[in-house]
């Protein structure tokens, strides 16, 4: 993978990390087999299937006002466009 797209990339799994997730476990590498990794692929995939769903949900909560106002010019906050309010 080239560096330079490397912060466009939000997540990724990689053997080696599922591999540490067996150690930790003590379980042997051997019985991470290439049916167990296709295993854990098919069940990431199903829980990130609604991954658009989770990123709305993040987004709107960090959008929020941490005042719980409603962002207008006219706010204390507001200077030059945006919400200054440290967070």
């Amino acid at each position: 993978m080239l560096k330079n797209n490397q912060k466009d990339i939000i997540f990724i799994l990689t053997k080696g990390e599922v591999l540490a997730c067996a150690r930790e476990l003590k379980i042997p590498e051997e019985r991470v087999t290439d049916e167990a990794l296709e295993l854990v692929k098919d069940k990431i995939n199903r829980e990130f299937g609604r991954w658009p769903e989770i990123v709305k949900e993040v987004l709107t909560q960090v959008s929020q006002c941490p005042l719980e106002l409603t962002c207008f010019p006219s706010c204390c906050w507001w200077k030059e466009g945006r919400c200054i309010f440290p967070r």
